[in-house]
């Protein structure tokens, strides 16, 4: 931007001085020829004018419209009564040089002196032009062609001298001289016309006597001294109205409007062309301005550094700086700062078209204006952090932490709302199937992540009207809201646990969750939201005995269900009292028909129900918290039960009890099992411990290190319900089983099914390939029995060959049974055998 594109306005300014100079030179050669030719003046008429034309100078009146400070002269009455008093040749000649030195006196800058002397000239001389063509000295104000005749070159006088300033300022402002004029023509006709009346009035009394005339700088000075002093105090009236408006308006707890209220105020109040407010950056929001543009407020970001730049400079006049929008080439830009106790908040900047400068009054105003508008923003900055914290903590209040879904409280509050609006709905309770092992197996970060990416999984599954909570734990909740029939919220259980069943992958594991939903729709399961709540949690717990699955409330199934769960509060209290008991089933060497073993079957005595069957309370104890007290109870039972078998060949018989798979994640197991063994003395290989397919198949750390440290005890593992889960021949070939149990589904249709019998056959081959003994279960016949044992099943299992019954009763069976000892496995030089053996004498 150099030094050629500002010297531009400053050479094209001078030459219009140049040329007002020339021809005000013009001007006075002419007046001095007519000077010359007139008679002199009288020394009293002299003295008036050189009294005269430095007061109308020095007497300025200075008035700020719109943008500009304009300042006004007395320079039009002057004319006037040294048109009537002294030849208008004699004023010509001698107003421009007093002018000039006026200036000069002033120190207002050579070049302003010479114009303004310059412009005094011109439009004196043209108005003596138009005095002189159209009527004859002296000239008498009682006379009315010659009051007309000055009030005609008064006008000339102002309009000649407004067209002079208005050149001078269109070239220094790169604007039209018709726009400067218009701008400034209402000000310009106001004081021109006061001035001729002022004059006018002079004169009427000058004609009763000339003394009078020499009254005329007194009264001037007088008028515009208690002129001053009303527009200082009519001024002082209405800063306080706007600064009191200022204190009304900025009363508003919203940016926007504040900034609104300070821009349009600020406009009024200094009379600017245009107004910005730059806000530094905050916590939560970024450096932005607010713009007032013809009469509309916007607001735009702008770099940080920008902000910070406007706010070194706040305080200064810049001139000649582009504007923001860049609506005009060039402004002057007054910026003020606005400070907080905790350092700058922004800036306020004012622009004008062309030079400006505020008075001292004005910058005062200016001082209190912008600490007025920064304390509101400070203020509305507070607000917005304390209104943010509110939502924040309503926010946690109610929703989770963890998952961002709404909690227990939450999900009540919008479930008694939705059934109070009367429109049909339906509550869906999840509860998540293997959570717990997962948990206490990787740690609770790893659980926490698993919940966050369950709970996102349930948020696509959901409805956008839907509401997804997390009540705790591993338990969730959907509220689905306007259903048009109860079948809708089947699709939706469906969509979920379609989502539930895809593995969780963390850190190169596949993480396998299920859920087991129970759903309870309004009107149609329940009249409340109590009830509402209540049933989708029955039908919750019934869908667990299926779990992946979900269940619709049924009133048929709910009694049964509440006795379920009013077992949870007696279960602790049998296992206290000894109300469980193990009921023994045989289990028979298919080659000699002998009895090799039994299986451990719990049964609890309840003292009000009778004796209850496993399905009705073991899965109650794994969801109690009483897995560990209640498995050490069957282990007790059943090891000191197999300490009293005795065969005739005293061939050791074995008990065979089955673990859950929350046994299995337990670290502490091995431990506890060895202590049952050592304190009823019975060898690890009598002991036989269950575990179903799905659970040798997890693929879970901490279950293959438990397996492996009860098979370093010497004691046997056997794969329960084989086939019918998700088979892994790798964990097989990793544990090295001692016996695979053929699952009682395929053993009773191998007769009538030839895919039920190519299963059987192959699972024996496999336990035999692997030096595992083959188990089938299920024998309800002879047939079964002859089929299995062409098949070369090892061992047998059934009704056929004997119910479970109490220890008594299976004593009584063993003391007819002529026992033999275990067959031994089918080759000894298969790795695995050999394997299980160096393990167990290890």
């Amino acid at each position: 931007m150099g030094s050629a594109a500002s010297s531009r306005p400053r050479l094209s300014v001078n030459a219009v001085v140049g040329i007002a100079m020339a021809l005000a030179v013009v001007c006075a050669a002419v007046a001095l020829r007519s000077v010359l030719a007139a008679p002199s003046l009288m020394p009293w008429q002299l003295a008036l004018l050189l009294c005269m034309l430095p007061l109308s100078e020095l007497a300025l009146l200075h008035i700020r419209f719109g943008g500009d400070a304009l300042s006004f002269t007395w320079g039009e009455g002057c004319l006037l009564v040294g048109f009537a008093v002294v030849s208008p040749a004699w004023l010509v000649l001698l107003a421009g040089p007093t002018v000039a030195f006026v200036h000069l006196l002033k120190q207002r800058g050579l070049q302003k002196a010479a114009f303004n002397g310059a412009a005094f000239t011109i439009a004196a001389a043209a108005a003596a032009a138009l005095l002189v063509t159209t009527t004859q000295a002296p000239y008498q104000l009682s006379n009315p062609a010659d009051a007309l005749a000055l009030g005609a070159a008064a006008l000339v006088f102002s309009f000649t001298s407004a067209l002079c300033t208005g050149i001078v300022v269109s070239v220094a402002q790169a604007t039209s001289v018709a726009a400067v004029l218009v701008k400034n023509l209402r000000m310009v006709a106001l004081v021109s016309l006061g001035n001729l009346l002022c004059a006018a009035a002079v004169l009427f009394l000058a004609e009763r006597s000339r003394a009078t005339l020499f009254g005329i700088p007194p009264v001037m000075l007088a008028v515009l001294l208690v002129y001053r002093g009303y527009l200082r105090a009519s001024q002082e009236r209405d800063i306080w109205r706007q600064l009191e408006a200022v204190a009304r308006e900025l009363n508003q707890l919203d940016e926007e409007k504040v900034a609104a209220a300070a821009l349009l105020r600020s406009r009024e109040l200094f009379r600017t062309n245009d107004v910005d407010l730059l806000l530094h950056a905050t916590a939560s929001k970024p450096a932005r301005v607010y713009e007032l543009t013809e009469g509309v407020i916007r607001c735009a970001p702008i770099d940080a550094l920008e902000a910070r730049l406007q706010y070194a400079e706040s305080g200064r006049t810049v001139l000649q700086r582009p504007s923001v929008t860049g609506r005009r080439p060039m402004t002057t830009s007054l910026l003020s700062h606005l400070d907080g106790p905790e350092g700058p908040v922004g800036t306020l900047r004012l622009h004008f078209d062309g030079p400006v400068a505020l008075s001292e009054r004005e910058h005062q105003v200016l001082g209190t204006f912008t600490h007025a508008v920064a304390t509101t923003l400070l203020n509305v900055a507070l607000h917005e952090d304390v209104r943010a914290e509110a939502v924040k903590q309503a926010h946690y209040a109610s929703h989770d932490s963890l998952t961002g879904l709404a909690n227990r409280l939450l999900l009540r509050q919008r479930t008694t709302d939705a059934l109070e609006s009367g429109a049909p709905a339906a509550l869906m309770l999840i509860d998540l199937d293997h959570f717990k092992e997962i948990n206490d197996t990787l740690g609770h970060a790893v659980g926490d992540v698993l919940l966050q990416q369950v709970a996102r999984r349930l948020i696509r599954a959901v409805p956008q009207d839907g509401l997804v909570a997390r009540l705790g734990g591993d338990e969730f909740a959907i509220l689905l809201t306007d259903l048009e029939h109860p079948s809708d919220a089947a699709v939706v259980a469906e969509r979920i646990l379609a989502e539930l069943a895809q593995p969780v992958d963390h850190q190169g594991l596949h993480l396998a969750v299920e859920g087991s939903i129970g759903v309870a729709c309004y009107p149609h399961d329940a009249q409340d939201a109590e009830e509402l709540f209540r049933r989708a949690d029955v039908a919750m717990y019934q869908a667990k005995a299926d779990r992946g699955s979900w269940l619709r409330y049924d009133s048929l199934r709910d009694d049964s269900s509440i006795e379920r769960l009013a077992l949870v509060a007696d279960l602790r209290a049998a296992l206290d009292r000894h109300e469980l008991v193990v009921h023994y089933q045989q289990k028979r060497d298919l080659r000699s028909g002998l009895i090799v073993g039994a299986e451990a079957l719990v049964r609890w005595q309840h003292p009000v129900r009778g004796l209850l069957q496993p399905g009705s309370f073991v899965g109650v104890a794994e969801q109690s918290g009483l897995v560990r007290p209640f498995t050490l109870r069957v282990l007790e039972l059943a090891v000191a039960e197999c300490v009293t078998w005795d065969s005739p060949q005293d061939t050791p018989l074995s008990v065979a009890v089955n673990l859950g798979a929350r046994s299995l994640l337990d670290r502490r197991l091995p431990e506890d099992v060895m202590e049952v063994l050592t304190r009823h003395g019975l060898p690890p290989s009598r002991l036989v411990l269950e575990i179903t397919e799905t659970t040798a198949t997890s693929e879970l750390e901490v279950v293959e290190d438990v397996l492996g440290r009860l098979r370093r005890l010497g004691i046997e593992i056997s794969v329960d319900d084989f086939g019918t889960g998700h088979s892994s021949l790798s964990f097989l070939q990793r544990t090295a089983v001692h016996e695979l149990k053929v699952d009682r589904s395929f053993v009773a249709g191998m007769l009538t099914n030839d895919n039920d019998r190519a299963l059987v056959r192959a699972t024996i081959q496999l336990a035999h390939s692997l030096g595992a003994r083959a188990v089938g279960e299920g024998v309800e016949s002879q047939a079964l029995v002859a089929a299995l044992t062409s098949l070369g099943c090892d061992v047998a299992q059934g009704y056929h060959l004997g119910r479970p019954v109490p220890a008594e009763e299976f004593r009584a069976a063993l003391a007819v049974s002529v026992a033999t000892a275990l067959p031994l496995p089918r080759a000894e030089s298969d790795r695995h055998l050999s394997a299980v053996s160096s393990i167990s004498s290890a």
